[in-house]
């Protein structure tokens, strides 16, 4: 049985040509955007470094993920570290969220050889925040045992976020200003980690 069409699709197939033509210079921006965004991450491993971190970072997904060196195991890979992602437009690559999010990450914990779990970690840093901190950064999907702490900058829309990899300048500051509000949570991960026994 046939279909019928939409207004939208007459409205393609009239236009067919110029469609195509549309989506293959979405396609072009999209390349390009990518540039601007490897840009504004390099200047954010900087702003790391110059803080005494560590970071690596991920162009398909947009994000960057970063630690103190006290953190990491004998082969410099981290147990612990916080990572910010989505910060692009959602039609920038796969699996980019609504919005732009920040999360402790202890999916890793295990490389720390600590006799305690990443479980207990958690509950050792939810024990170290304050008050206001713990009702900021505790999350519905939350998990004890992989990423116990986040926040979703659910004032971020998508057109902002296509402000920002317009304006590059913009986006770098972005994503600087995130991780400084991430590092809130420094002293109630190190004093967690320093009451846990390696094995």
């Amino acid at each position: 049985m046939a279909s019928r069409y939409t207004d939208v699709d007459l409205m393609i197939l009239k236009r067919w040509d110029e469609v195509k033509a549309l989506r293959d210079a979405f396609d072009d921006l999209v390349d390009r955007m990518q540039d601007i965004v490897e840009a504004s991450l390099q200047k954010a491993a900087v702003t790391a470094t110059e803080k005494g971190l560590s970071s690596e970072y991920n162009l398909k997904r947009p994000s960057i993920w970063f630690w103190k060196r006290e953190w990491e195991n004998r082969k410099k890979e981290p147990g612990v570290y916080l990572e910010l992602y989505d910060f692009a437009p959602t039609d920038y690559g796969r699996d980019v969220e609504e919005y732009p999010s920040m999360w402790l990450m202890t999916d890793q914990f295990s490389r720390l050889r600590m006799r305690e779990s990443s479980d207990d970690f958690a509950r050792a840093v939810k024990t170290a925040l304050s008050p206001e901190l713990l009702t900021k950064w505790t999350h519905e999907r939350a998990d004890l045992s992989e990423f116990p702490f986040g926040r979703d900058c659910d004032d971020v829309s998508d057109a902002d976020r296509v402000h920002l990899v317009a304006e590059p300048a913009a986006l770098g500051k972005f994503i600087i200003e995130r991780m400084d509000e991430c590092m809130e949570l420094v002293p109630a991960i190190d004093q967690a980690l320093q009451g846990m026994t390696r094995r």
